[in-house]
């Protein structure tokens, strides 16, 4: 089944007081690339969560944002340094009776003086690992489901593509054999002056003509355009990451059309291949989002 790299998944659990909340989204990439957006309590899960999405998807850049909520988990505390609020205190009352200031030291004031520093503290990370990893498992595979339903759309327009390449081949091929048949008759009847010649060589005349007709010949691109195709479906049908084989693939049916495109001199053929190669990027552009 093919898979696009596209996707998003959440999930969100509550463990006795604590709400550990996962979303995850990922886009495409040529390796599996992931980012960790989560408390630093949890630092120390991300080798084994990046493992567990490994699990389940091999290609793609993920995202990951880990929340975790509730007053068991994380409370705060405000510290004070009494030797240096009780320095800013005595210079500002001699201050005061120096210069014969109104006295105004209220709380108000304290509050904006650098001696408070606000503490955040996180507890019970070993009793919450249990429900992160359950959290991650659900957020993973609403991830991987919608990849798959992702890509079960690339796979039904890609075919479509596909379907519509082969028409354009057989209308190829059947003008091809036209040309061919034209090249040797305007050949054979150029030559036809040259026969009251004694000294031209009419066996030499008409292996030239067969080499021309045959360096003409576009039968071979088309056999293997055709087998191209056909692997694109069978690729399609299999499992596993299909999205590198897949690309190889459009690189070789573009690298066919450009020769069929500089061999051939009919002008039908010339169009047929600029609409192919047309195609053949709207599959390339998909296949960049298949894993």
């Amino acid at each position: 089944m093919v898979k696009s790299m596209t996707g998003f998944g959440r999930a969100s659990n509550v463990y006795e007081g604590v709400q550990v909340t996962i979303e995850m989204k990922s886009v495409n990439h040529r390796y599996f690339d992931g980012t960790f957006r989560m408390p630093k309590a949890v630092f120390h899960l991300e080798g084994k969560m990046k493992k567990a999405i490994q699990s389940y998807v091999n290609r793609g850049k993920i995202e990951l944002y880990l929340t975790i909520d509730g007053a068991d988990f994380q409370s705060s505390d405000v510290q004070v340094d009494w030797h240096l609020l009780d320095q800013y205190i005595t210079i500002l009352k001699q201050a005061t009776e120096r210069y014969h200031l109104k006295e105004d030291l209220s709380a108000s004031t304290m509050m904006n003086l650098n001696v408070f520093q606000v503490n955040e503290k996180e507890h019970n990370i070993d009793q919450l690992e249990e429900s992160i990893f359950y959290t991650l498992n659900q957020a993973i595979h609403k991830l991987v489901e919608m990849r798959q339903i992702e890509g079960k759309a690339l796979d039904q327009d890609i075919r479509r593509k596909l379907a519509n390449m082969n028409d354009q081949m057989s209308s190829i091929s059947l003008l091809s054999h036209e040309v061919t048949t034209a090249f040797e008759n305007r050949i054979r009847t150029k030559l036809e002056s040259f026969k009251e010649l004694d000294e031209v060589d009419e066996a030499r005349i008409l292996s030239e003509v067969a080499f021309l007709a045959d360096k003409a010949s576009i039968d071979e691109e088309i056999i293997r355009l055709r087998s191209h195709l056909a692997q694109f479906h069978d690729i399609l049908s299999s499992d596993g990451v299909v999205g590198r084989k897949l690309d190889f693939l459009v690189q070789e049916i573009n690298r066919e059309l450009n020769t069929i495109g500089s061999k051939s001199q009919h002008h039908k053929i010339s169009q047929h291949i600029v609409d192919l190669k047309s195609e053949v990027e709207k599959v390339r552009e998909q296949v960049q989002n298949i894993e």
